[in-house]
């Protein structure tokens, strides 16, 4: 038998070469290009929609503590004697144009509800909401239980009905208030449309507040997501379309609530199929273009295709400006001006990541510059000593802090910006600048300084973002200590009666109250005054520190939060050390785990005896 030889030509050769090895080599990089780039997808997807669920959890409960405030302080003017409510409280709630209707319910021994007041103005929805039972039965069972409940009013217009417990338990004497409520802003944020399907739901799987229908099946599935009770998460699960949605959720922080968003699986990676098609037509392309140029592969081909191979090693080596000189009309000079349309993309690429780095480059001006709005963390102003600490979120953070001595009286600024980040650092700027110009303003009191800077934020930010703020001053020759709020959360006056400091020495200044700047231009703050005494503290704080999560996703306590100040209050230091075991306790219970909001701290000490020693 003789010996079989099959011998190919150097022309088939070059064929099978230039299209067995493209083939192969561009599969397997699409696909594990379209695998990546679709995991990437679905992780951007899910943050994305984790920052809207976030985001709208914030706006509601910041809005939900406003109601909360205004609603509380109505009930504290309540005549338990005369057993209805008194004048103070009718102006209150005649003032207030977000409260349409409220009433006032006590618990009786036998657990029936007594209602002790009511107050409604003269429209049609008011009187028909203190008149339908079915809703106030159904938010006093929910608010009983979770201490707050609500849901979308049947009068529309942006109205809510909610219902707040006033009591630590729900098996003890406590008291309801239900009330109609505008919340213009926080409804409107759930039927803005758009990618994201936004709804917020309870726990138990009750629908509060929602831009379309959910169906009962959707609604079940949607209940199993939540059953982890984290106050954050992302799941994906197929509804009742049988079309698999991506979903986030979290925690409002009132009650029982969560934000849950869903968006169509298969439109947020709609972009996905785009890239492969794309990818498959120029891979298409890129192989059709190789046989063509195999079958007429000539001297000028194999200098092209070595052209293209330098040029290449140039780009590997990271050169992208190399470019080839298009030779021919044919599919040589095409694939020569494919490599450049390559090339001019990987170009472009390039620059977007340094540009991209520029950005991040400015954000780290962004936080030196804002560095500079905070004065030194520690002074000393005669027997006063204070000293602070702020740690941002991000690069950039939304709340400041200041001191200043104008005349005899020592000023201490407390903000938080809704937010954080670039946008809140801006309004922090001009909170800061506002400031500068107010403590230059003779006569200048707290309440003053803050409709002043109420006016400048709402300018600034044409109410998009909003501030709690917190403005007091110390007055050591009366030993008086006068104060103004916008909805910020309340200090604490820690007067001391004993040799250590007990949970009864601590006194929250919530005495007035008003809404944040931006909100309302011309609103006119209220001050109030109260005794400051050599050996008391004060403690200044944003909210930040008690949304610290420790590395499972739990938030530390109120209690533990309290504890810790007095455990650090009764240091036999002075503020300084006191400050720094508090931010040790905090970071000890964080444990590496990142802030999910600014967090700042100041702390005075009216030293009992101390030399006058100026700032």
């Amino acid at each position: 038998m003789g010996r079989f030889n099959f011998q190919l030509s150097l022309r088939y050769k070059l064929l099978l070469l230039l299209t067995s090895l493209p083939i192969v080599s561009l599969a397997l990089y699409l696909t594990m290009a379209a695998d990546l780039f679709q995991k990437d997808k679905v992780a951007y997807v899910f943050d994305s929609s984790a920052t809207v669920s976030r985001s709208l959890a914030t706006q509601m409960r910041t809005e939900l503590q406003g109601a909360y405030a205004s609603l509380r302080t109505i009930v504290e003017h309540y005549d338990f004697t005369h057993r209805e409510f008194n004048d103070v409280a009718k102006d209150l709630f005649s003032k207030n144009p977000k409260t349409h209707a409220m009433l006032f319910f006590k618990r009786e021994a036998s657990g029936q509800y007594e209602k002790l007041g009511e107050l409604f103005k003269e429209e049609p929805a008011a009187k028909e909401f203190v008149q339908d039972k079915s809703v106030l039965a159904r938010l006093t069972d929910q608010a009983v239980q979770n201490a707050m409940a609500f849901v979308e009013s049947k009068a529309g217009g942006g109205t809510i009905a909610l219902a707040f417990r006033l009591g630590e338990k729900a098996d003890v004497d406590h008291m309801l208030v239900i009330a109609l409520y505008q919340a213009d802003d926080m409804v409107d944020a759930f039927s803005g449309g758009g990618l994201y399907a936004s709804m917020v739901m309870t726990h138990g799987g009750a629908i509060a507040l929602s831009e379309s229908e959910v169906s009962a099946p959707d609604l079940k599935l949607l209940s199993d997501v939540l059953q982890s009770k984290a106050n954050e998460g992302t799941a994906e699960r197929k509804l009742q379309d049988g079309r698999p949605y991506l979903i986030s959720y979290a925690a409002v922080g009132q009650g029982d609530l969560v934000v849950v968003s869903k968006v169509d699986r298969s439109k947020a990676l709609k972009a996905v199929e785009v890239l492969l098609t794309k990818s498959l037509l120029f891979f298409i392309a890129l192989i059709s273009s190789t046989m063509l140029i195999s079958i007429f592969a000539s001297r000028q081909l194999t200098s092209a295709l070595r052209e293209l191979y330098e040029a290449t090693t140039k780009i590997a080596q990271g050169d992208f400006s190399v470019r080839v000189v298009p030779r021919s009309k044919d599919e040589v000079g095409g694939l020569a001006k494919s490599f450049n349309f390559m090339a001019e993309e990987v170009s472009r690429l390039m620059s977007e990541t340094a540009e991209k780095a520029r950005m991040e480059s400015e954000l780290s001006t962004v936080k030196t510059v804002q560095e500079t709005l905070f004065p030194p963390s520690q002074a000393q102003f005669g027997a006063l000593r204070i000293m602070g600490h702020f740690e941002p979120a991000s690069e950039c953070g939304g709340d400041w802090w200041n001191y200043s001595r104008v005349g005899n009286k020592i000023y201490i600024w407390v903000g938080d910006a809704t937010g954080h980040g670039a946008p809140a650092a801006l309004i922090t700027s001009a909170a800061r600048s506002a400031a500068a110009v107010i403590e230059g303003l003779p006569d200048m009191t707290p309440a003053h300084a803050l409709s002043i800077m109420n006016r400048a934020i709402q300018m600034t930010s044409k109410g998009q973002i909003m501030m709690t703020f917190f403005i007091g001053s110390i007055d050591l020759e009366k030993n008086e200590f006068t104060y103004a709020s916008a909805s910020h959360d309340p200090p604490y006056l820690m007067r001391r009666t004993g040799e250590k400091l007990g949970r009864k020495d601590l006194m929250p200044l919530n005495e007035v109250n008003g809404p944040r700047l931006g909100d309302q231009k011309d609103f006119q703050y209220k001050d109030i005054t109260v005794e400051f005494n050599p050996g008391d503290m004060l403690f200044f704080y944003t909210d930040g520190i008690l949304d610290v999560l420790s590395p499972d996703g739990t938030k530390i306590s109120e209690r533990a939060f309290l504890k810790a100040l007095l455990d650090s209050a009764n240091l036999p230091t002075n503020a300084e050390m006191k400050v720094e075991n508090l931010r040790r306790i905090l970071n000890s219970f964080r444990s590496g785990a990142n802030l999910i909001d600014d967090v700042t701290m100041v702390m005075c000490e009216y030293e009992a005896a101390a030399k006058e020693n100026a700032a």
